[in-house]
C-alpha cells in the first residue's frame, strides 16, 4: 500500500504540479498522479493552473506516494478532503489522463465525459496534449555567461580546428 502524507499547500505551479510544506518546513514539489495539465504556454494551461489552485490552493492536503518520476519528483495522488485534483482537473477539461504513468479508470472516464461535452480544452477544434507540445518546444535560452554542452562542445572544436589551421601555416 503506498505511503499516505498530510502537508499544507506552498504553491500551485501548474495544472499537474503542486509544492506542499512539512512541518519542518521543507517544500517538496510534488507531480500530480493519473494526469498532464497544458503546459502554461498553452491554451487552457493557465486555466489548469487556476482550477487546481481553486481546488487545493490553501490549505492541507493527502498525498498518496505513487511513484517519483525522473525529476526526483514525488509523483502522488492528491486530496484535498474528498476530492481528487486528477479527477477533477479530468472532469473539468483542464488536463489529459497520463498516457506516461498508469491512472486511473476514474481519471479515464471523467477525461471521456470532459471530451463529450465539450468541456474547456476540448471545446477547441484540435488541441495538443501536453507531451507533443513539449516534444515541439525549442531549446531553452542560455541565460547571460551560461553555455549548453552542445555550445560549449562546439566552441572547442572550433577553437581546434583553428588551432590546427594556424600550425599548417594556413
Amino acid at each position: 500500500m503506498p505511503d499516505t502524507f498530510r502537508f499544507s499547500v506552498s504553491k500551485v505551479k501548474d495544472g499537474d504540479t503542486v509544492v506542499v510544506e512539512g512541518k519542518n518546513g521543507d517544500t517538496i514539489t510534488v507531480r500530480v498522479w493519473g494526469i498532464d495539465a497544458p503546459e502554461s504556454s498553452q491554451p487552457y494551461g493557465p486555466v489548469a493552473t487556476d482550477v487546481a489552485r481553486q481546488i487545493v490552493g490553501s490549505g492541507t492536503v493527502t498525498v498518496e506516494v505513487m511513484d517519483e518520476g525522473p525529476y526526483g519528483r514525488i509523483i502522488g495522488r492528491v486530496q484535498k478532503g474528498g476530492t481528487d485534483l486528477a479527477a477533477s482537473l479530468a472532469l473539468s477539461g483542464c488536463a489529459w489522463h497520463s498516457r506516461r504513468y498508469s491512472t486511473s479508470q476514474q481519471i479515464r472516464e471523467a477525461e471521456q465525459k470532459a471530451r463529450q461535452e465539450g468541456r474547456g480544452l476540448w471545446a477547441q477544434d484540435n488541441p495538443v496534449p501536453p507531451w507533443q507540445h513539449r516534444k515541439g518546444r525549442q531549446p531553452a535560452q542560455t541565460e547571460g555567461g551560461k553555455h549548453t554542452a552542445g555550445t560549449v562542445l562546439f566552441i572547442v572544436i572550433v577553437v581546434a580546428i583553428l588551432f590546427l589551421i594556424s600550425l599548417a601555416g594556413g
